[in-house]
């Protein structure tokens, strides 16, 4: 039988065919929603990994067993700490300020002097206000009357030798704009307002990229002290460039980060206007160890390249989970699944932190006994629900994926006790550059954006060896230029090898 032509077989194999279209488009309608709920919150929700359900977060303890069907908002109670105040830190100096009674106050009534029974002493905080002052630099130039070469005394090297900045003033500077996230046409705006300095953004910015080539020797070593660990963990952030060759003004480059987290803790950064593996394998080459990233795919070449055991990071695979939670689009099915994945992810967690302060060889025997148990059921867990989750199709399809496809290097951690369950370390390292964005908004150039790599990757590994930023930079950029001419082994400098009590 035929209707206008067509059969009806036909007509039922075209119906189909519509429906599985339509299926498919749901399905995309669906992600693209969650998708959209995801940006919003992104730009205007709290990004805190603390969920509004009864699903715990990452930073909470859980029992045996979390209940995850039931949908129920908790009520969270805070104990308000009791008042009073701190006491100053003893090291800060103090200015004694005596307040006495006049000398006719102290005499009684009765018409005798009264004498001092006790000193009652309060303490306020007070602040020196920052001021500028020049260094004038004298120098003599000695001559003798038999008509000889006169000699001239000699400065100490500078980083900057033309330029009117002092290691100080360049610290100043640097730490305001990359520690602060001051940008340079601010700290001129305050310099010249507060203080009647007559900088400009473009000498301050100058200053800078200037001292980030003075830096680079430094950089190498950071650069070749990182490979030469046997465990890194790397990410990477994006970074607007506005002059870029061949390139658009509004397209995305990146800082590429890489953290040495045994032998050498040193913060590696670098500017590139790409996202591809080539950036890692530059990075990286020479490496042969652990390395710790998310799912992101340009580091798979660097690691068959240099033969890399290349780890996963829970922290990101729980997070594509504990989205769908907050998702105001995801469906119950879902939101099921996806409390499911966090409870038990958690558990592993929940483990890490009480062997934190574990030597290495007792943490690799309690992760056999006690996690390797919770990541087997994982794994069974997927297998029995892959599918399911697939035909739900959105942002608990993926998630899967993303679990599933990482799977074997999210399990290496437990092999090493040295290693980490994820790569937060380097999430953190690399955080500054996000929140500094939000302020200086860009690089102007090439130049500035290798500046940037340059001066993070000093800050952040002085942070990460306990030093204090400015303290650090002021001491470098002022010993550096007279390490180089006296051919001194610059390592002396690095934060690895620095006392604290060499900084004050």
């Amino acid at each position: 039988m035929k209707v206008e032509g067509i059969t009806i077989e036909e007509l039922l194999k075209l119906v189909q065919k519509q429906e599985q279209e339509i299926g498919k488009k749901d399905i995309e309608i669906k992600y693209l929603k969650e998708k959209i709920d995801y940006l919003i919150r992104q730009l205007y929700h709290p990004k805190s990994e603390k969920l509004k359900d009864n699903t715990p977060s990452l930073f909470e303890d859980i029992g045996e067993s979390v209940p995850v069907e039931e949908d129920k908002e908790i009520e969270i109670t805070f104990k308000r700490k009791k008042g009073g105040r701190t006491t100053p830190p003893k090291d800060i100096p103090r200015v004694v300020v005596e307040h006495d009674l006049s000398e006719e106050d102290k005499i009684c009534k009765c018409g005798c002097k009264m004498h001092k029974i006790k000193e009652i002493v309060s303490e306020q905080y007070d602040v020196i206000p920052a001021k500028f002052q020049i260094i004038k630099n004298v120098r003599y130039v000695y001559g003798c009357k038999c008509g000889s070469k006169p000699k001239t005394s000699q400065l100490e090297p500078t980083i900057l030798p033309r330029a009117q900045v002092t290691p100080s003033f360049l610290a100043t500077i640097a730490i305001h704009k990359f520690e602060d996230s001051l940008p340079l046409h601010r700290q001129a705006k305050i310099y010249k307002k507060r203080f009647g300095m007559p900088f400009t953004d473009t000498t301050l910015s100058n200053w800078i990229i200037q001292g980030a080539k003075a830096l680079q020797p430094v950089i190498e070593l950071i650069r070749n002290r990182v490979v030469q660990n046997n465990y890194i963990q790397a990410d990477e952030t994006t970074l607007q460039v506005l002059k870029e060759n061949n390139k658009k003004a509004t397209s995305k480059s990146y800082i590429w980060l890489g953290i040495g987290m045994d032998r050498y803790k040193a913060v590696y950064m670098k500017y590139s206007d790409n996202r591809k593996s080539n950036v890692a394998s530059s990075m990286f080459k020479g490496f042969n160890g652990y390395l710790q990233t998310d799912g992101y795919r340009g580091y798979n070449q660097v690691v068959v390249d240099e033969n890399i055991t290349h780890l996963g990071c829970w922290a990101h695979a729980r997070r594509k989970f504990a989205d769908i939670i907050k998702s105001g689009k995801s469906d119950e099915d879902s939101k099921k699944y996806a409390k499911e994945a966090v409870t038990l992810i958690q558990k592993l967690y929940k483990i890490e932190k009480e062997i934190k302060e574990d030597p290495p060889d007792i943490k690799v025997k309690t992760r056999e006994e006690k996690a390797r148990p919770i990541v087997n059921n994982i794994k069974e867990w997927i297998d029995s629900n892959f599918f399911k989750a697939q035909s739900i199709g959105g942002a608990i399809a993926k998630a899967f994926v993303y679990l599933n496809n990482q799977f074997d290097k999210l399990t290496i951690y437990l092999e090493d006790g040295n290693l980490n369950i994820d790569n937060n370390l380097a999430e953190n390292h690399v955080r500054p550059i996000a929140l500094g964005r939000k302020n200086w908004l860009f690089a102007t150039s090439v130049k500035g954006a290798h500046a940037i790599a340059t001066w993070y990757s000093i800050i952040e590994t002085a942070k990460l060896n306990g030093l204090e930023p400015f303290k650090y930079l002021k001491y470098l950029l002022k010993e550096l230029p007279i390490y180089i001419r006296d051919e001194k082994n610059i390592e002396e400098l690095m934060p690895w090898c620095i006392d604290k009590s060499v900084l004050g």
